[in-house]
């Protein structure tokens, strides 16, 4: 008679937002690769140089190897340009032949950026946290965060000191699914902006190759 003897299925537990944000910190600590994709509602994110990304994706390795692909208004003119960083080269295709081009970090678009530490960054002081939905076991939490955050995403353009609204998808397991961010974070910004950053392929094999 097997009735009464098979094991009970262990059932998950919500966690708490102290305990699904340590559990993403770690995640966020430990991993070494994984991508993003950014798009914008109501405006664009600025760069040096009359660059505004309308919507890019990317590759991140840790320490130091970067790859975005992206849409760009510069001159009222939409245009599609590619970056790679590996090491202490850079490389950017010409927006006309689509060629790759070895830059000088003087003359590198994406200088001031470094998406490697956008988690870390909104992380590392996140406030007013609260979990508005768990359904399915998926967070999503409501916080703010000083702007000064954000400069691994926007650079040195940016609204200083301000405070700014986010909503963060983030798993049971602690993996952040993704970031949304609303309002003003850069001078062109306006109250209806919002920056919608996701996140995949954690700790997935990327292969990069030098131009």
């Amino acid at each position: 008679m097997f009735t009464g003897c098979s094991e009970k299925q262990t059932e998950k537990k919500l966690l708490s937002i102290d305990e699904l944000f340590t559990l993403t910190k770690h995640n966020i600590d430990t991993s070494e690769s994984f991508s993003f994709s950014l798009k914008h509602k109501d405006g664009y994110t600025s760069l040096p140089g009359g660059f505004d990304i309308s919507k890019a994706q990317g590759d991140i390795q840790k320490p130091s190897k970067l790859r975005i692909d992206a849409e760009i208004i510069s001159n009222n003119f939409l245009i599609k340009l590619s970056y790679l960083s590996m090491g202490k080269n850079y490389w950017i295709t010409n927006p006309i032949n689509f060629e790759w081009v070895e830059t000088s970090q003087e003359d590198n678009p994406f200088k001031n950026i470094n998406p490697v530490n956008i988690l870390s960054d909104i992380f590392s002081e996140i406030e007013n946290a609260t979990i508005v939905s768990s359904e399915n076991y998926n967070y999503e939490i409501n916080a703010d965060i000083n702007s000064e955050n954000l400069k691994s995403l926007v650079g040195d353009i940016i609204v200083s000191n301000k405070n700014v609204k986010i909503s963060l998808t983030i798993s049971q397991d602690g993996i952040v699914d993704s970031i949304k961010i609303y309002g003003i974070v850069q001078p062109n910004d306006n109250i209806d902006t919002r920056r919608e950053i996701k996140f995949e392929r954690w700790n997935e094999s990327l292969k990069w190759e030098k131009p």
